[in-house]
This record gives C-alpha cells, structure tokens and sequence, in this order.
C-alpha cells in the first residue's frame, strides 16, 4: 500500500474491550515508537485498574496506519500486567507523523524523538540531542552561556539532524571517551562536529579516538594527555556534565595539537560580572565589569599540520 493510500484512509474512533491479549499484539508493534516506558506511569495504571478506578474518557489508545502504537503504551503495559480489560476509545490510521505530537503518559524530550526517528539506543540519543541543541544555538549566534537552554521540536530534530549528521558509533566511542576522562559525552559531540567544519574528520580523529586511556601512552605536553588529565583532575572521578565548558577545552587541545604548541593549563571561560579595583588616581574601591570570554575558533586548515605532535606525515593525512 503506497503512502497516497494510506494518507486516504479514514481517522476512526471506536470504543472497544480493550484486553490483555491485545495490548500483547499492540506492543508487539511499537516499533516505530521507541520511548521507554516510565515504570512509575505503568504502576500508576496498574493501580487504577485494581481499585477498579478506569473510566472511559477521550484518552484512551492511538495507532498509525501502520498498526504501530503510537499512545497508550504506559496503560497497555498495566493490562498487560494486571489482566484487566477495560472499556477504552481506540483510534486508527493515525498518520506516523502524528506521535511528534502526542503528550503521552510523560513529556517527550529532544532524546525521545531522535531515538524514535534514528532508532539509535536512548542513551545515545540523549547525547546526540543535547549536543544538537548546543550546535543550533551556537549557529542562533546565541552567547554560549545560553548554548544549552530552549526546547527543540521533533520538527527542528529532523533538520538539525540533516544539518549535522553523526553516526551512532561515533557517538558510542565518545561516550567511551568522556567515561574514560570523566569528561562530557554531549560536549565531545558538540567539539567534534564543530572541528570537522574546518578540518577532514581523520584529522579530527587523531585528537578524539587519542583522549581517554589512549593518551597514556604519549610523553611530555601532548594536549591529548593535557586534556585527558585536565578532566580527570578537576572532575575528580565523576563524569562531568559541564558540556559547553568541555567542548571548548577540547577545540583548545585540537588546536594546539594541529598546530604543535605547548599549553600549560586548559582553564574554564569565565563568565561576565563585575570586580572590585583601586582608582590608582583617588585611592577608592570601585567596580568594573568584564565581558565573559569568548568560545574559541578552531584554528582554519590554511595551517600546516603540525608533526610536533601528530607525527612524521601528518601534513598528507588531508
């Protein structure tokens, strides 16, 4: 059936006996929505059922035309569990579409609908959506003090998805990565997709697959080993969540790696405020503001790839 047939066929609403055995076949069909089940919702429901407390209203169970579950899943779940049918309303040839808009048993967030649209695990999706809102407010020109804030839409996710594009084993090795150094996940992500605007993603490689337990085999200032030591230093054993403040310090070591300096420290922007000084000309205390630091630049591949640090060859890697 082609998808003109489909957008044809009729919405109906009818109300059924709603039985254990069906919630089985419809769960059976959630394919297409991966949001897990909150379990604190389904023994909500299943309480309701067992105190006889169900009624009937206009929310009830929703199915594409597909026959794929796309609301309900939390009461489904309590039937399942308990064995108790109710009378409830069923909607059918709901367009797939239509999930992005639901309010189901709990808020979707950004994770949910990238999981559901790109099928990756939940935890990987989490990532790739908090890294995909730094990278939208980034290019909103937005202070990256405000990176992190705003909601995104399932309609936005689609586009910024397109816009930059990360495949899940990507974000499975900086996963890794930010557990091995105890540094951000979301901000490896965000640094990463912000390197390779200006540089091939080999390059970008021999920084981030080299952070983590690789870097311990590097000697002197090596900003892999800089940066590595740096998280797990200043984390001190809990993997950090400060994703804006990593992706910066982690464009800070690439830079210095493709370009073959040394750096000391990698400190945290400051933000703005304001600081007590002397009038050197009355003697008084009096305050002055400061702007907050800029985000930096990632060095333009105009540069020669350094192989201080990369190694003999490195200029023929792009």
């Amino acid at each position: 059936m082609t998808e003109e047939d489909n957008d044809s066929r009729a919405v109906y609403t009818e109300i059924i006996e709603v039985t254990s055995e069906k919630c089985e076949l419809w769960m059976e069909k959630r394919t297409c929505n991966r949001v897990p089940l909150k379990r604190a919702n389904v023994d909500k429901f299943k309480n309701i059922l067992r105190n006889g407390q169900f009624r009937t209203t206009h929310q009830g169970f929703a199915l594409d035309w597909h026959g794929c579950l796309i609301d309900g899943q939390h009461r489904a779940a309590a039937i399942i569990e308990t064995g108790i049918a109710v009378s409830a309303q069923v909607t059918y040839n709901l367009s797939p579409e239509t999930f992005a808009a639901i309010d189901g048993g709990r808020v979707r967030t950004a994770g949910d609908f990238v999981a559901q649209i790109t099928e990756m695990k939940q935890a990987n999706s989490n990532v790739y959506a908090a890294a995909l809102k730094i990278l939208n407010n980034r290019a909103m020109n937005l202070h990256w003090t405000r990176w992190t804030s705003g909601r995104l839409t399932a309609e936005q996710l689609q586009h910024l998805m397109l816009t930059w594009p990360v495949e899940e084993e990507r974000i499975v090795r900086l996963v890794s990565k930010g557990k091995q150094c105890h540094a951000s996940a979301t901000g490896l992500v965000a640094a990463y997709k912000i390197v390779t605007e200006q540089w091939p993603e080999e390059i970008a490689d021999a920084f981030f697959d080299c952070i983590g337990d690789v870097s311990q085999e590097f000697i002197g200032k090596d900003p892999r080993s800089l940066f590595t030591n740096t998280m797990i230093n200043v984390n001190r054993g809990v993997v950090s969540r400060d994703s804006v403040q990593q992706s910066a310090q982690a464009i800070k070591a690439f830079n210095a790696l493709v370009a073959g300096e040394s750096i000391g420290t990698l400190k945290k922007m400051k933000m703005g405020g304001t600081k007590n000084i002397v009038d050197r000309r009355t003697g008084e205390e009096v305050q002055q503001e400061y702007l907050a630091d800029r985000y930096p630049e990632v060095v333009p591949r105009t540069l020669n790839v350094s192989d201080v640090w990369l190694g003999a060859g490195a200029t023929n890697r792009e």
